[in-house]
């Protein structure tokens, strides 16, 4: 099984550019990891993935060697699970405290960092990566931790939640920021509020980073100098694909039809 460092990735490499993804094909993961995205992204939270289907798309990943971070649903056990399946670093959504923080370091690192605990699994190698005594601090040397703000409540504790040691990086949740903010998604308070937000990270050392579906929200956290960009998905592009061949199709029939009656 191949091993990544995503973590000093994103220190050197920035910005990292990740796709996402949210069914649960290995065809379709395969196939995703053949394009030219640096990492892949795997939504257990807004889609039906669970821990056993991603240790399976982890390895259809494997076949391109790509790494692959995971957006786990919530902050508990599948941070551990993913990590011990062989995934090269997690997000974690909807962190609005620095004890939050405190409790996804702890499940995502071994001792001394962390209380990860060690196990027989896919990301030992079955255990025999375990036969190191180096493995725990190696493993935590590359594993990348990122969390997510998206709330007022996290906004306004950005500063403390981002000095928690062990973060590597914050990931906007426009969406659901836009949403506790009550503005649309782009509006000047929207930005103010992730520019708290990054204003914070680069206090405290941590990259920056956010979802983002739409060019210009790429274009406008580019701007901004994001580190880590997670842009669309593999159901997104289908759909997008999809309609338009559908557009392409309307087209050529109504070409069709006007050349017949004239």
């Amino acid at each position: 099984m191949p091993t990544h460092d995503l973590r000093t990735r994103l220190r050197s490499e920035a910005p990292l550019v990740v796709a996402n993804v949210m069914t649960a094909s290995p065809v379709v993961v395969e196939a995703m990891a053949g394009a030219p995205f640096p990492a892949l992204c795997f939504d257990m939270e807004h889609s039906t993935l669970n821990a056993a289907a991603v240790e399976g798309l982890l390895r259809a990943a494997d076949v391109a060697g790509k790494p692959v971070l995971v957006r786990v649903p919530e902050i508990g056990a599948d941070i551990q699970r993913v990590l011990d399946a062989g995934a090269a670093g997690i997000i974690v959504p909807q962190v609005e405290t620095a004890a939050q923080a405190r409790e996804v370091v702890e499940r995502a690192r071994f001792a001394p960092e962390g209380r990860r605990g060690l196990g027989v699994t896919r990301g030992s190698v079955y255990g025999a990566g375990l036969a190191s005594p180096g493995y725990p601090a190696e493993t935590n040397a590359r594993t990348l931790v990122a969390i997510q703000i998206e709330s007022v409540t996290g906004v306004a504790a950005a500063d403390e939640i981002l000095a928690t040691p062990g973060i590597d990086a914050v990931v906007i949740g426009p969406g659901d920021l836009s949403s506790s903010l009550g503005v649309p998604l782009g509006a000047p308070a929207f930005w103010e509020a992730v520019d708290t937000v990054y204003a914070a990270a680069a206090a405290h050392g941590v990259a920056a980073g956010s979802f983002a579906f739409r060019p210009d929200h790429v274009r406008e956290f580019a701007s901004r100098h994001t580190g880590l960009l997670l842009v669309g998905s593999d159901l997104g592009w289908i759909m997008q694909g999809a309609a338009a061949e559908w557009d392409g199709i309307k087209r050529s029939f109504a070409a069709a039809t006007v050349g017949a009656s004239a």
